[in-house]
């Protein structure tokens, strides 16, 4: 949480809800749903203020199927705040999609269940251009999605730690992901963040070619604008509604904002379009982050980007990871 003085990461996940959190992953793993079943069928069910980003969804041909994400490893195996982070693993898969509904206070997804061959099956066949979709956005109270500060976060370097660590495993993939395409560059390109967070993304990614990559980053925190001067080349303080950098000059702009707990649906819906348009000719723009993407391939279309990618697929997990060229 954010204090006067600074960030502390506040109390520790109750022991409590810790064991039902691991107890919900073994069932899982072991293909008990008897959590869910309800009189006529099995129904996942979340209060919006609640946690509602457990739910997912995603189709494989013509078929719908449903997910529940459980605690990350990062929490249980070194003690990250939060709960979730962004993969999601085979026995997250639950059953086939029958229904989904929500109400003014909660979300209920109905779903068929299937054994643990087939649900590795679905799982397996999970491919690049596969939406994994989060349709209830997390509430702050009813009828208002959650957001972060207007002013931005406060920063230390225990939080800087935290964010990072939560980020490990995109930050490899992408440097996986365009190292081949960056190494070769023979001119200096922009690779623009408009909410740099820290910094630290956009540097890591930027050691693929220092001598070619120059680094802008931007965002609403004084602090954070202070805290990332240090490993960005230029870092400017303002919000990404107004971006930083010139229409069509970036080569690749990372998103990792118009997400679930930092800006509101509408919010990022207003802001793609003038982000898409900082991108040169075939540029590339790039929607992840720690929380589920607010954003679907229609609104990315909707900006005149080309979707090339939905979702990573990185040891056994996969991972929203959108990937879309500028069609300018």
């Amino acid at each position: 949480m954010d204090t006067e003085k600074g960030w502390s990461r506040g109390q520790p996940l109750d022991p409590a809800f810790l064991e039902a959190e691991i107890k919900t992953r073994t069932e899982l793993q072991a293909g008990v749903f008897s959590r869910w079943e309800r009189p006529g069928g099995h129904c996942l069910q979340e209060e919006l203020t609640g946690r509602p980003e457990r739910l997912f969804v995603f189709r494989l041909g013509e078929r719908w199927y449903a997910g529940y994400k459980t605690i990350s490893e990062y929490v249980l195996d070194r003690d990250m705040p939060g709960i979730f982070c962004s993969r999601v693993y085979w026995h997250n898969v639950v059953g086939e999609l029958e229904a989904f509904r929500s109400s003014a206070t909660d979300a209920r997804v109905a779903f068929r269940p299937l054994d643990e061959t087939a649900r590795r099956a679905v799982f397996d066949a999970i491919t690049p251009l596969t939406e994994l979709v989060h349709p209830f956005a997390k509430q702050r109270e009813q009828g208002v999605e959650k957001t972060s500060p207007s002013d931005g976060w406060l920063v230390s370097d225990e939080r800087d730690a935290f964010l990072s660590m939560g980020e490990e495993h995109i930050r490899r993939y992408t440097k996986d992901r365009f190292g081949a395409r960056f190494c070769a560059l023979t001119e200096d390109v922009v690779a623009y963040d408009p909410a740099c967070s820290t910094g630290r993304f956009l540097s890591d990614f930027a050691t693929l070619n220092p001598a070619r990559i120059r680094t802008v980053g931007q965002d609403v925190s004084r602090e954070m604008v202070a805290y990332a001067k240090g490993r960005l080349e230029r870092v400017h303080h303002g919000d990404a509604v107004n971006p930083a950098v010139e229409p069509g000059s970036a080569e690749i702009v990372f998103s990792r904002f118009l997400n679930s707990e930092v800006v509101s649906t509408v919010r990022a819906r207003e802001m793609l379009p003038k982000l898409a348009a900082t991108l040169r000719p075939g540029g590339s723009m790039v929607l992840l982050g720690h929380s589920p993407v607010l954003l679907d391939a229609l609104d990315l279309a909707g900006a005149g980007l080309r979707v090339l990618q939905a979702t990573a697929r990185q040891d056994d997990c996969v991972f929203q990871y959108y990937v879309c060229e500028s069609g300018d």
